[in-house]
């Protein structure tokens, strides 16, 4: 997953970026994967194929959106990528940019749909963005450690979480999906369940 940010508010990005960046931005997500599938619960069924092609759209759907200088460190976007479709969450600081954020990244080579779960309002702060991430990681292991679908592996499932909302992703059956959900509306400080599967059937 990565996140929209800047550092200076209302500054644009230099005109002339150069291309060398966004060349290191996606070896640095590449160099990076291998950390990241040893720290998952269980190993991904996805081809790495796959896994590069989810990082690799993620860093561009980012890269589009740091060009627009409408962006600003009053916008916080979460980008998460699966088979196409890009799920963007997080907070926006008004509606202009939650439009604006959906017209670029549907506009990105390789994205097949785009799932706009921004909240307009203002930014989480550094307690809201660790609560987030406090709520993924009790997620992850409550889904390794109670196997709502036997045979299928947890690592399947991608988590991200937004002011208390859990968002899931992966490829998965109706049911599987379900039982997957239910699972998680029953943990601690979780709000609500979006599923934002790719369904087998």
């Amino acid at each position: 997953m990565h996140h929209l940010t800047k550092t200076h508010p209302g500054t644009h990005r230099p005109t002339a970026r150069p291309s060398r960046l966004r060349g290191l931005a996606m070896l640095a997500a590449v160099l990076l994967l291998p950390l990241l599938i040893a720290c998952t619960p269980a190993k991904d069924r996805r081809s790495f194929g796959t896994v590069i092609d989810d990082q690799k759209l993620e860093v561009k759907v980012l890269d589009a959106l740091f060009t627009k200088p409408e962006f600003d460190t009053g916008d916080h976007v979460k980008i998460e990528a699966h088979r196409g479709v890009v799920l963007l969450a997080g907070e926006v600081k008004n509606e202009r940019n939650k439009v604006l954020a959906t017209e670029t990244a549907a506009a990105v080579k390789g994205v097949e749909r785009v799932v706009n779960e921004l909240a307009v309002m203002p930014a989480a702060d550094a307690g809201g963005r660790l609560n987030n991430s406090y709520i993924t990681s009790k997620v992850n292991t409550k889904l390794t450690l109670s196997d709502p679908v036997p045979g299928m592996d947890a690592a399947r499932i991608k988590v991200i979480s937004a002011r208390g909302t859990v968002y899931l992703m992966g490829t998965v059956s109706r049911d599987d999906g379900e039982a997957v959900a239910e699972i998680v509306r029953n943990i601690g400080g979780v709000k609500k369940v979006v599923k934002v599967f790719d369904y087998t059937d």
